[in-house]
């Protein structure tokens, strides 16, 4: 029998075994959280792939000019491909590209918004990375991205992975974890200072203990844009219970303000700590109307826990799990100092995104709905978003002013006001 009659098989397997860009599997986790209202030890564990163990080690290499790769003839169904594509700026994009089944990932990055792509250097691979090797990058700053390898899971390394993981701030522990300052052209072992530093740099994202694994005690880290290094913030949320990976409940462009999601430790209602001077001070709100989190095998469900969409100017936007499976929506344009409630909503898997003129859109279903002033969700369209929502494999979000994305495998979706989207060509 021809090789080509098992090529849908041969394609699920590998969609199967391949692991999806991790900010996806935080949003598919939390989804089955939300209609499951439970929490398991799996659960656990996908909050786990992004433990890793840290050291530091200086490595440099020349950046690659290659000609950006043509697609044109595809011979196995599903490759070329995209793991995922983030942005540290309105035109500068980076993506994660697989040339075939059995090729390792490589990185590209953009400096004009797509229009070309030039290959840029990987990290060492890691010693239990998968093989061929699939990676992840995470938009840190302006030219400062993580890369992260995904391991090869059996049972045993699942449970393994369920357990607490132990910290590591020295320098001794291999890991998977890497960073750049330059784009790609030269990285460094993720490394973790322990000593606490002022503020979270302008211009780069707070980071949650899970991407760095630092579980205990579970803390808001900021990045070193010099040279790639993390360190808690001295001045840590207070009055708020945070998990490790709080960053996935949120979708808040680069150099937007701080917006921490979490629970309140005396009541279990949902809350927001935020700040607006990069973590020197916070202040925490608790939404009183919200549903208390019930706790299942020492787990809390994703559902429990509000979900933050921010924008420029201190506009940012919850919604809050309701026990009618709605959610109900609360709007501040003060940096969070006051929150208005606003209507409720059905329920949504993500934060959703806050558009250039302060407008809150969400995906419910194959639709989506907006609310521009904190009041009732419209059904909008968006020109050019592509039609069918159920192939794209990314969440809908603003990574940087004046970029917003989403992708699937094969297509790129930006906007510059998250209104209008148009199509690029990927490496």
């Amino acid at each position: 029998m021809r090789d080509e009659n098992f090529a849908g098989l041969r394609e699920y397997a590998d969609n199967a075994v391949r692991q999806p860009d991790f900010a996806v599997v935080r949003q598919r986790a939390g989804r089955v959280r939300r209609r499951r209202a439970v929490a398991s030890s799996v659960t656990a564990a996908v909050a786990a792939l992004a433990a890793t163990g840290l050291g530091y080690a200086a490595v440099a290499g020349p950046q690659t000019a290659v000609p950006t790769p043509s697609v044109s003839v595809q011979t196995d169904p599903g490759w070329p491909r995209v793991n995922n594509v983030v942005a540290t700026g309105s035109a500068a994009l980076y993506a994660v590209y697989e040339r075939c089944r059995d090729c390792d990932s490589e990185l590209y990055a953009s400096d004009d918004a797509g229009v070309t792509w030039q290959r840029r250097t990987v990290p060492p691979m890691a010693e239990d990375a998968g093989v061929p090797r699939s990676a992840a990058i995470v938009s840190l700053g302006r030219g400062v991205l993580a890369w992260r390898d995904y391991r090869v899971l059996t049972l045993p390394g699942l449970r393994d992975l369920s357990s607490p993981q132990p910290s590591s701030s020295g320098s001794a522990s291999l890991g998977r974890l890497w960073t750049t300052v330059d784009g790609g052209r030269t990285w460094r072992h993720g490394v973790v200072d322990p000593k606490p530093v002022a503020a979270v740099p302008a211009g780069t994202r707070p980071v949650d203990c899970a991407l760095i694994g630092q579980g205990s005690p579970c803390r808001v880290y900021a990045v070193d844009p010099v040279d790639g290094g993390f360190a808690p913030l001295a001045d840590q949320p207070s009055g708020i219970t945070v998990s490790a990976d709080w960053t996935g409940q949120t979708d808040v462009p680069l150099g937007a303000g701080l917006w921490v999601p979490g629970l309140d430790p005396a009541t279990q209602k949902p809350a927001v700590a935020s700040s607006s001077d990069g973590g020197r001070t916070w202040r925490t709100h608790v939404f009183t109307a919200g549903v208390p989190a019930e706790t299942v095998d020492g787990s809390i469900a994703a559902m429990y826990l509000p979900t933050v969409a921010a924008g420029p100017d201190g506009t940012a936007y919850a919604l809050t799990h309701r026990a009618d499976l709605r959610m109900d929506s609360y709007r501040t344009i003060d940096g969070g100092v006051t929150w208005r409630s606003g209507a409720s909503v059905a329920e949504v898997p993500d934060a959703g995104f806050v558009t250039t003129d302060g407008a809150h859109v969400v995906k419910t279903g194959q639709q989506f709905r907006a609310s521009r002033d904190g009041g009732g969700y419209q059904p909008v369209t968006l020109p050019g978003y592509p039609a069918d929502l159920r192939q794209l494999t990314q969440v809908t979000s603003q990574q940087a002013a004046g970029c917003y994305l989403v992708f699937s495998v094969s297509r790129l979706f930006i906007s510059a006001d998250g209104w209008t989207w148009r199509r690029l060509d990927l490496p």
